[in-house]
């Protein structure tokens, strides 16, 4: 679903539409999978453990929030940026666009 080229050109060139989220999973698969092999702690004693488990969900979560900056606010502006830098790389490879 969604786009699956960012634009095709009359001579068959294509470029790939910017997927942030498939390219982000693997790192959230990473930090996932050390946040769930930290033991939760108990109420009494190892607070190593406990904050060993805060530091691997706060490293989750700031991938997550990086991956759906990406995606939305910060995002936008690149996707703009990217189709802008691709209009010029058109414009200059031809001469006349339409």
């Amino acid at each position: 679903m969604g786009l699956k080229e960012f634009y095709t050109d009359s001579d068959g060139h294509s470029e790939p539409n910017p997927r942030f989220y498939r390219k982000g999973e693997k790192r959230l698969k990473f930090y996932q999978r050390r946040v769930s092999r930290k033991k939760k702690g108990k109420a009494v004693g190892h607070a190593s453990r406990t904050s060993n488990r805060k530091k691997a969900i706060n490293k989750l979560g700031r991938t997550h929030l990086k991956i759906s900056r990406q995606r939305v606010g910060v995002a936008c502006a690149k996707r703009i940026e990217h189709a802008k830098r691709l209009a010029r790389c058109v414009i200059r490879s031809n001469d006349l666009v339409a």
